[in-house]
């Protein structure tokens, strides 16, 4: 018996590779995007704004819905902000929103989430400028 079990074991590895795929690196990705943008007022540019962004469980900003706090950042001297995000492992084209804190003013843009065992483009980059009333 031990012999017929050791004889299929090695036809099985000769003919088929009977082998187990390994996990790759990549397959264990997230997606990301750089979302950047510039908060000001009626003054200018606002240094030191906290601003939240949140990106939509789905799709594009038309009937976006599911929002989740992906990050919060803080503007520079110059009123500008820059945020990497993650996504998980599911790339494509979401909503995002950012949201100046102290205000509550907000804006919304796409941006395309991109990474993963086939797909080496860099991040997406998406510009959300946000005028504070």
């Amino acid at each position: 018996m031990i012999h017929i079990r050791g004889a299929f074991l090695a036809s099985c590895l000769f003919l088929v590779g009977c082998q187990d795929e390994p996990v790759r690196p990549c397959d264990l990705w997230t997606a990301s995007a750089v979302v950047s943008g510039r908060v000001t007022n009626a003054s200018g540019p606002i240094a030191g704004a906290p601003v939240d962004l949140r990106v939509a469980a789905t799709g594009s900003c038309d009937g976006a819905g599911g929002w989740f706090l992906a990050k919060r950042d803080t503007t520079d001297a110059a009123g500008n902000y820059s945020a990497e995000l993650g996504l998980g492992n599911s790339r494509g084209v979401r909503c995002v929103s950012v949201t100046e804190v102290a205000s509550g003013a907000s804006a919304q843009g796409e941006v395309e989430f991109t990474g993963g065992c086939d797909d080496l483009r860099p991040p997406g980059q998406a510009q959300v400028d946000l005028l504070v009333p």
